[in-house]
């Protein structure tokens, strides 16, 4: 459940941790942020690496991404990994899926049956060659809404949206915290057991890291 009360124990786990890796955090400013990193997907791929610092090419930047800067550190406190359905690279106006949705505009039945394959995978992190994550099941993302568009409605006129609370759904806690150093090697890979074989045009893998930023702390200046 979201409060204040989770918010501060969240913010008070950052700041000791950051203090117990090393980093003065005496004149640094702590505030709540976010990671976000996005991969294409392709009926062909088992093995996607995930860009988290903005020096990271290794695949393609979408404008909806949010990277680690080079200065920064991010302690997480929970993760998201869904699916998206934009329309092109470009779009930047659609939903984050906490399942694979056949709501209109979304996924076919094939397409969504396929990517039911993601839910079977798992995340790894690992930092300056260390293996800090070594597989983190993606199931704990998944969310089936209670309320879902075209469903369980008997008036013609009324055509509702999948229910999605965005501050909730799909995020799960991360303890012990993780900690993103811009200033170091980060490798991120989510591995599934089988290709996700009917694919929709554009559709991705999202991952969203909620963290407390500490700025220009990193020894990269």
């Amino acid at each position: 459940m979201i409060n204040s009360i989770n918010a501060r124990l969240t913010f008070e786990n950052a700041r000791s941790f950051i203090q117990s890796q090393g980093y003065d955090v005496s004149q640094a400013v702590l505030t709540q942020s976010y990671v976000r990193s996005e991969v294409a997907i392709s009926s062909s791929v088992t093995n996607y690496r995930l860009p988290i610092v903005i020096t990271d090419n290794s695949s393609t930047i979408f404008n909806t991404m949010k990277p680690v800067n080079l200065q920064d550190i991010h302690v997480v406190s929970s993760m998201f990994i869904g699916l998206a359905c934009p329309t092109s690279s470009t779009d930047a106006a659609y939903k984050v899926l906490s399942y694979p949705s056949t709501e209109t505009g979304q996924l076919s039945t094939a397409q969504a049956s396929a990517a039911l394959a993601l839910y079977s995978g798992f995340f790894s992190l690992s930092v300056n060659n260390q293996l800090v994550m070594p597989s983190i099941d993606i199931l704990r993302s998944y969310y089936v809404s209670q309320t879902q568009g075209g469903v369980g409605i008997t008036a013609q006129t009324v055509f509702p949206i999948d229910q999605f609370d965005a501050g909730d759904n799909g995020f799960y806690p991360i303890e012990p915290n993780v900690l993103l150093n811009g200033g170091a090697n980060i490798v991120a890979n989510i591995v599934l057991p089988a290709a996700i074989s009917s694919v929709k045009s554009n559709s991705r893998i999202v991952v969203i890291f909620r963290s407390i930023l500490c700025q220009n702390t990193t020894s990269v200046k």
